[in-house]
């Protein structure tokens, strides 16, 4: 009964992975579709600001050359215009480093964890094989309880034919003792 909860258990927690993965993973894309958007937009205000510097210094040339009120107009509006760009341009600049700041950590923050879950399993996997193997030879060692048939005894060898014990000699008289006086 115990295997089939921890069973049960280890594939609810599998499912849980599996989501929290996928929540993980479409945070991540959304986060590097922003990233890759936010320098698509730097990129595009970059070269809106030089072209604005370019114009505006034309502009400039052409007042030092022709002092008139058409061309301040002109070089004021781009001066304003400029001004714009380059605002524009460093606001996106510090929400693109804001993003990056936020989004490397969360990338390694999820390869640590990819790696850790990926370990897990490993972990989980080698634990599974040693319970199945312990419980296969459990299994296996169940029937062993029965006796064993018993082995017929080796065949004795004869024992070699006994020699006749070499007649004893007869133990010499004993002297008497002398006579006492």
């Amino acid at each position: 009964m115990m295997e089939k909860e921890l069973a049960e258990a280890v594939k609810m927690a599998q499912r849980a992975n599996k989501e929290v993965e996928k929540l993980r993973n479409r945070l991540m894309s959304e986060t590097e579709k922003a990233v890759r958007q936010g320098k698509q937009q730097l990129a595009a205000a970059r070269k809106r600001q030089s072209a604005a510097n370019a114009r505006l210094k034309k502009a400039r040339a052409s007042l030092r050359a022709k002092p008139t009120s058409e061309n301040r107009k002109k070089v004021d509006e781009l001066l304003a215009q400029a001004k714009k760009m380059a605002e524009t341009t460093g606001e996106i600049a510090r929400a693109l480093a804001d993003m990056v700041e936020r989004w490397v950590p969360m990338r390694t923050d999820a390869m640590i964890e990819s790696r850790k879950a990926a370990a897990a399993n490993r972990a989980a996997e080698m634990v599974e094989k040693a319970a199945a193997r312990q419980a296969k030879s459990k299994k296996k060692a169940a029937p062993k309880k029965k006796p064993a048939a018993k082995k017929k005894a080796a065949p004795k060898k004869k024992a070699a034919a006994k020699k006749k014990a070499a007649p004893r000699k007869k133990a010499a008289p004993k002297k008497k003792a002398a006579p006492k006086q």
